[in-house]
């Protein structure tokens, strides 16, 4: 009866993809002694050297069968290998970043800096990123403000601004009659803009009287060469 053992070694060289291969790998620790694992996987690592599956099951096979020393040397290089891909982390975190989602952008960094603590500028940006967002200054109505905008001809928008300084400190006289003298203006720029239009009103009578005169007068005037001819 063929065992797995020859299936395995019938097979393992016509595999491709290293997927594959930790597959039967992976079979072979469940039906076959330990020895046999860790030389299936040597012999796998010689076809794909990088896979990082492939070595983490072979270190835990050392492990799990006391080979302290030749499990390390297999994890060192699979933290090796960590390393140098872990620096995707960071260009991740700056994607995230940029497409404003902070808290993903936080954890990638988390992630890299796990393995770069001395790179200042992520861990900058990391702090930046967890500090809590600024509070938006509101802008408290002031005197200065009203008078800002009473300069700019925001005449009505200073008085408001000044009515809310005065319920803010009624006690201060110069509030008050400084907003007295607001309104005075803005009811002198009504009264001015009212006597404007009675004016204007008056103006466009008369010019419509002094037309129909003119109209009747030239009525007139054709009336009487008739008359003489």
């Amino acid at each position: 009866m063929t065992t797995f053992n020859g299936i395995y070694d019938e097979i393992v060289d016509k595999i491709a993809t290293p997927r594959a291969r930790l597959i039967l790998l992976e079979i072979l620790k469940k039906e076959a002694k330990p020895e046999q694992v860790i030389q299936a996987c040597l012999k796998a690592l010689e076809s794909f050297p990088d896979d990082i599956n492939i070595r983490k099951l072979l270190a835990e096979t050392y492990f799990e069968q006391g080979s302290i020393e030749l499990a390390k040397v297999e994890l060192e290089k699979i933290s090796q290998h960590i390393d140098e891909l872990s620096s995707v982390f960071k260009l991740q975190a700056e994607l995230f970043r940029k497409e404003g989602m902070a808290e993903k952008a936080i954890n990638s960094l988390k992630l890299y800096l796990a393995h770069h603590s001395n790179d200042h500028d992520a861990a900058q940006l990391l702090s930046e990123l967890s500090a809590p967002p600024k509070e938006e200054v509101s802008i408290l109505p002031t005197s200065t403000l009203a008078e800002i905008y009473y300069k700019q001809g925001e005449l009505e928008e200073a008085i408001k601004i000044y009515t809310q300084v005065v319920k803010d400190f009624p006690g201060d006289e110069k509030y008050k009659n400084r907003l007295k003298e607001l309104k005075e203006i803005k009811e002198n720029k009504e009264s001015e803009r009212s006597k404007k239009a009675i004016l204007k009103e008056k103006t466009i009578t008369l010019i419509g009287i002094l037309e129909r005169w003119l109209t009747n007068l030239e009525k007139e005037k054709v009336i009487s060469l008739s008359s003489q001819t």
